[in-house]
């Protein structure tokens, strides 16, 4: 596989990863505006349930045709059926069970809402198979031009809807027909043709691998909504409020560029699996570039996390800085952990990236639950729940690294230890700026910039290989020959 086509493909799925973000956060800031907090809430409450059929109804199965090299016009079709299968079973049982989940809530209209919303799965479903055939054949520009026409479309329907006053429909409307157009576009879009066929061993070979995927996503979902319970429980409302918030936009800037790298890493390991030279040399170029991103992007973020915070949010968020500074920290290790997991999946040991999961958020949940009952604070729990995710992602995650790819954890991290200690020591460059009397925006500036230069000039003296290996893949994407 050419080197010039993973970078164009990553391009072109980071430009989807950031459209998406872009596009979503100027959306919900209008309709923020024309629609009631309450409204928001009651959609809240449909997603949980439609988040959790549309993991189940898609059941792995994208991920199984990714890495199955020998996948056919036959495995998508029998695919695409036994999704939509799947997501029709699904829905008679929330049509049926809506009813009772409404007077659990004591909502009117809430099981109406969800029986109408619900209905996005069957879209999702097919959605999800599309997707896969287009992340196999690292045809990444399709899916960004499919992202861009589908989030602009459903955001100015769901706009003039709240404008018009239609209210909650103006939510639900606008994620179904994301959902709708995400289909027909792609169906333009891709090659890819579905027939009236269905291959009971392809839906067999595709499923023991799938499943395992899907109940990895439920029980992500899950830790996710159980972590929240527990600090809401045992901490106060707005302590909940300023540690989401603290961990919400870390997450989603650093996600922008790890799920691009994720989204291109999976397939392109998957078409080397049978070259083991090959697929060790694509981990650790992986891993030495990725990180040569992700790091400094965590410490810089960190640095800059008041002056940006006010910016962004106003001071009245200022307490989820410590939150904020904790999880980017925490994530600067994040490459070892996506490089790892995309390798095994690859390899299509899909029951082993399951157990993995189950470990860590056992051992995560009950942390969490112990922490957050002891000292009702959020910062202790940030701080613990940062400690251990460097702790799984190097102990848990790469544990079975050495015996699956061939290169260990100490490899990996004698690999990737120069451009962490050169993160670090520009964060330390740029720190202390903020203890100046300087405008948090000048302060911002002042920050980035120095950062910059001392990543830079460090990352020359020590040789780091992945800038120069950065700056090629630049010149070979805007200098076409």
């Amino acid at each position: 596989m050419e080197q010039n086509q993973v970078s164009k493909s990553f391009l072109w799925s980071f430009l989807e990863q950031a459209s998406v973000i872009i596009i979503q956060f100027v959306v919900q800031i209008v309709l923020a505006r024309l629609l009631a907090p309450e409204i928001f809430g009651v959609l809240a409450i449909i997603l949980v349930v439609v988040n959790i059929l549309n993991v189940l109804a898609q059941s792995g199965l994208g991920s199984a045709l990714i890495q199955d090299n020998d996948a056919d016009e036959q495995a998508f079709s029998t695919a695409v059926w036994l999704s939509l299968g799947f997501a029709a079973l699904l829905y008679l049982l929330v049509y049926f069970l809506s009813g009772p989940i409404a007077l659990f809530y004591g909502m009117v209209d809430l099981d109406l809402y969800i029986r109408v919303l619900s209905l996005c799965i069957f879209f999702n479903a097919f959605n999800s198979i599309q997707r896969s055939y287009l992340q196999k054949t690292m045809n990444f520009r399709s899916l960004f031009l499919m992202n861009l026409f589908a989030l602009i479309a459903s955001g100015i329907v769901g706009i003039v809807m709240a404008y018009s006053g239609a209210g909650i429909w103006a939510l639900i409307a606008q994620t179904i027909v994301q959902s709708a157009i995400a289909c027909l576009v792609m169906a333009i879009l891709t090659p890819l043709k579905i027939s009236f066929t269905f291959s009971i061993h392809k839906a067999k070979s595709l499923f023991s691998y799938g499943w395992k995927m899907c109940m990895t996503g439920v029980l992500a979902t899950a830790y996710n909504s159980v972590s929240e319970l527990i600090i809401g429980k045992t901490c106060t409302s707005g302590d909940l409020g300023l540690y989401s918030q603290g961990r919400k936009w870390p997450i989603a800037a650093i996600g922008a560029i790890t799920n691009a790298v994720a989204n291109v890493l999976f397939p392109a390991l998957a078409r080397l699996k049978e070259d083991r030279a090959a697929f060790q040399n694509a981990i650790i170029r992986a891993l030495q570039s990725g990180t040569y991103i992700i790091a400094p992007l965590c410490f810089l973020l960190a640095v800059i996390a008041e002056p940006l915070i006010v910016i962004l949010l106003t001071d009245k968020w200022i307490s989820c800085v410590p939150v904020f500074q904790v999880t980017c920290v925490s994530y600067c290790v994040l490459m070892l952990q996506l490089v790892n997991l995309r390798a095994y999946m690859a390899l299509g040991d899909s029951g082993l990236y399951m157990k993995l999961h189950i470990i860590k958020l056992s051992i995560g949940v009950i942390l969490l639950a112990a922490v957050a009952l002891t000292f009702h604070d959020i910062y202790v729990i940030a701080f613990v729940n940062g400690a251990y995710t460097v702790f799984s992602i190097i102990c848990i995650d790469a544990k079975p690294a050495k015996r699956k790819i061939g290169v260990g954890i100490l490899e990996q991290l004698r690999l990737t230890l120069p451009t962490f200690l050169t993160a670090g020591v520009s964060a330390l460059v740029a720190y202390p700026v903020g203890l100046l009397s300087f405008s948090y925006g000048l302060e911002l500036v002042l920050q980035v910039v120095l950062f910059a230069i001392a990543y830079v000039a460090i990352s020359k003296i020590l040789k780091i290989g992945a800038l120069s290996d950065i700056i090629h893949i630049m010149q070979g994407l805007f200098h076409r020959k």
